[in-house]
């Protein structure tokens, strides 16, 4: 059974909510270095957050407040809490994992021929999606 596109917006719009929890959390604690990465990188899932509630409410869908215990994405922010007394360089290939992670949220979205079949839903993930895999590559591999 297909995901309606709204289904899948808030699946997206959740993850990317749990991934920012772990990030805020990491920020304070992190080297400058790794901070800038960090910041970075929650600049741009806030957008997207921004962006997801935003075509949620034009859905007439409620969009604030989405965020759950699910289960790949939220891996992210276990692992990111664990880190918390050493955050430095060598926890970036784990920041990459979790990205990918998300990514493949995105990806799995997608694939949903009620999602394909929205165009502004579509677009919306799919330029959302680019703009994480541009991340990702930046990120150092484990």
């Amino acid at each position: 059974m297909s995901l309606r596109a709204s289904d899948a917006l808030h699946d997206i719009h959740t993850a990317t909510n749990d991934v920012l929890k772990g990030y805020l959390e990491m920020s304070e604690r992190a080297q400058p270095d790794v901070q800038a990465v960090i910041r970075g990188l929650t600049a741009m899932h806030e957008r997207h957050a921004a962006e997801q509630g935003a075509e949620l409410a034009r859905l007439r869908e409620a969009g604030g407040g989405d965020t759950s215990v699910q289960g790949t994405v939220n891996k992210v922010v276990v692992i990111l809490r664990d880190w918390l007394s050493k955050i430095d360089r060598d926890v970036l290939p784990a920041v990459r994992d979790g990205e990918e992670s998300l990514r493949d949220e995105y990806v799995k979205a997608l694939q949903e021929a009620e999602v394909s079949g929205h165009p502004s839903v579509a677009t919306l993930l799919k330029t959302q999606m680019d703009a994480i895999s541009s991340e990702i590559a930046r990120l150092p591999k484990g």
